[in-house]
């Protein structure tokens, strides 16, 4: 019955156009009919409560039920969030400013609201910067997000700008490690690191991968960025690059920097590492969470956490099915 709701939610939000092209696609390259295709999505997605989308990025028409099986659905990370990350106490990673109060030590980086604050703080704040962030506190995937620059923006056009758009946080542009700014130089490229609560307290990683843009400022796949896989122990990436367009073939190479993506190591690996530790442990009302690291030249700092941090960063860039790694924490 659940899988049943979970095809009715996904008539409601899937993309028809995209997922029209990624059919035509599959047709074109592996001779399966547009009949069959939508046939086997909807067969999948009432078996296993994947999304549609689901059946293109994890190559379900050229993998057989038993590998499918593997995957952790979009169903599935809906019951295993709604258990770890109760909704009641999401609000904390959900509003970023609850977020920027609760984890304040581990962001390394000023903020302010402008919509409480007056002309002069605004001015105060971006006395000496050369660019700033302006965004709202309820927003994500990388939307709704304005980095200005301060020649030109005076602190009255900020505040205009701010009360307009209703976006209540005014923040220091983070400058990435030089490391980072070379592989991918458009955009924040930040790490999402899976952490997990066992029952005991302590703090099990379940999983990392680097997000990079291409050619815009945002390293989320859902505008156009793509991921890879990192080991966890070392810091390595050890995967090509993939994305949400699967009529592309997976990126060996950055396509602005030109620089091989595997291989490449993330810097301040074991500071990265600790410092999610570290913020997992702080409070236990959520138990998973996938936090966006940046790291800077001096080191990692927070950019939020998420509690429905999905699969699919993790999943896609490892080419299997990792539903048995979350399996003993539902």
């Amino acid at each position: 019955m659940k899988h049943l709701i979970y095809f009715c939610y996904y008539l409601k939000i899937t993309n028809w156009s995209k997922l029209r092209e990624h059919r035509n696609f599959v047709k074109k390259a592996y001779g399966l009919s547009c009949g069959y295709q939508i046939w086997d999505m909807i067969c999948t997605t009432l078996r296993l409560g994947t999304a549609f989308h689901e059946y293109y990025y994890y190559g379900f028409y050229k993998k057989p039920m038993k590998e499918r099986r593997e995957y952790a659905s979009m169903g599935f990370m809906y019951e295993f969030q709604k258990k770890n990350n109760p909704p009641q106490k999401r609000v904390i990673l959900s509003d970023k400013i609850k977020f920027f109060d609760a984890y304040k030590e581990f962001l390394g980086r000023s903020w302010m609201n402008p919509l409480l604050g007056s002309v002069k703080d605004i001015a105060a704040f971006i006395a000496g910067k050369e660019k700033i962030v302006l965004k709202g506190s309820t927003g994500g995937g990388g939307k709704n997000v304005k980095i200005l620059r301060i020649a030109g923006n005076t602190p009255e056009k900020i505040l205009q700008l701010a009360q307009e758009l209703h976006f209540d946080i005014l923040e220091e542009f983070v400058y990435q490690h030089d490391d980072l700014q070379r592989l991918a130089p458009n955009s924040l490229n930040t790490v999402r690191f899976i952490t997990q609560l066992d029952q005991d307290g302590g703090v099990d990683i379940i999983g990392a991968s680097l997000r990079m843009g291409i050619y815009k400022n945002t390293d989320n796949l859902s505008s156009g960025g793509i991921t890879a896989k990192i080991n966890v122990e070392t810091g390595v990436i050890e995967s090509d690059g993939v994305s949400f367009d699967i009529t592309l073939p997976d990126y060996k190479v950055h396509p602005v920097s030109n620089m091989k993506i595997q291989g490449f190591r993330v810097p301040y690996w074991k500071e990265v590492r600790q410092l999610c530790v570290n913020a997992t442990s702080k409070y236990g009302d959520n138990k998973s969470i996938g936090w966006d690291v940046a790291i800077k030249q001096d080191g990692p700092i927070l950019i939020e956490g998420n509690h429905d941090w999905g699969a699919r960063v993790w999943q896609m860039p490892a080419g299997t099915g990792l539903k048995k790694i979350l399996s003993k924490y539902i």
